[in-house]
């Protein structure tokens, strides 16, 4: 479980569930962009996503959009891959309340309620698909939420039940020391062989389930838009498996945008170029045409993406 840094600015709602209210409060100044989103839900990714890192977003986000508030919800090994989904859904609940309230007071105010949905690897999309499946479980049937979500941000997701892929993902959450390391190289291939043995069993959640269910229009319906972000150079999610993904979101269709990096690290795009990913995130919300941007930008490759 990640605990993120004491913050006055932050509320704990619950278990790895965290409330930023938003800076920029109706009665401070002149109304704000109506048009920008009342609400951004950032669900974080498992393995290295340190309180840090999880900031850099909420920063931005803030930065981007002063009068929408930011709901962070960090993934666990637990939720993503063991824990029953209904009491992943359950463990929710507390999220789906805040999320409520704020569509309430949006709606209250001059601009039209709109949510701004960004997950992160398959832990994220994994929390995000729940979710959306447990603010439907509510007497009005997630139907706010559903109106009201207008954009879908995919970074870094999803990818495919491969083994390679699965033990680049366990990597990843290594601590990064020697013994840790070597433990890890020794335990981690063939555990991750025996996890992906009964996923593909059926015993398992698999990322082939995961990766139906985003594409689902009972999950999120069909209005809200795609961004898929994603680089060529990732151990954990394959390119060519994420342009699958989209290219199933269009047949279905879906409004796609896709930023393909050439370098950079998972769930850590933002210091492989910082301008270009925001700009296509604030671009796509505004409904801009961001197909010039599927090209890689300047190759930043001597630049380490460490966030």
């Amino acid at each position: 479980m990640v605990s993120l840094n004491p913050n006055p600015e932050r509320k704990i709602l619950g278990d790895d569930i965290y409330l930023y209210e938003r800076r920029e409060k109706a009665d401070a100044g002149p109304p704000g962009d109506p048009s920008a989103p009342s609400l951004v839900i950032l669900c974080t990714w498992v393995g290295g996503a340190t309180p840090r890192r999880i900031n850099k977003y909420v920063s931005q986000y803030q930065t981007l959009y002063p009068a929408a508030s930011v709901l962070v919800l960090t993934s666990n090994v637990l939720n993503v891959a063991f824990r029953p989904l209904n009491m992943v859904r359950s463990r929710l609940q507390p999220a789906c309340d805040a999320i409520r309230q704020i569509l309430t007071e949006a709606a209250e105010g001059v601009s039209e309620p709109g949510i701004l949905l960004h997950m992160f690897s398959h832990g994220g999309a994994v929390t995000g698909c729940q979710l959306a499946l447990a603010m439907k479980e509510s007497d009005d049937q997630g139907a706010p939420f559903l109106v009201g979500l207008r954009c879908v941000i995919l970074d870094c997701c999803p990818g495919d039940n491969s083994l390679d892929k699965s033990y680049g993902a366990a990597r990843v959450a290594v601590p990064n020391n020697p013994a840790a390391q070597l433990l890890g190289k020794a335990l981690l291939y063939p555990a991750m062989s025996v996890v992906v043995g009964l996923q593909n069993a059926g015993f398992l959640r698999s990322v082939q389930e995961l990766r139906d269910l985003l594409n689902d229009p009972n999950t999120f319906g069909s209005s809200p838009g795609r961004l898929y972000i994603y680089t060529k150079d990732d151990p954990v999610v394959g390119w060519t498996d994420v342009e699958e993904h989209i290219e199933e979101a269009r047949i279905l269709g879906h409004r796609v945008g896709q930023v393909a990096f050439e370098h950079g690290a998972h769930c850590g795009l933002i210091m492989e170029n910082p301008a270009r990913y925001w700009e296509a995130v604030r671009g796509f919300w505004s409904d801009e045409d961001i197909a010039d941007l599927t090209v890689s930008g300047p190759d930043r490759s001597i630049v380490r993406s460490r966030l």
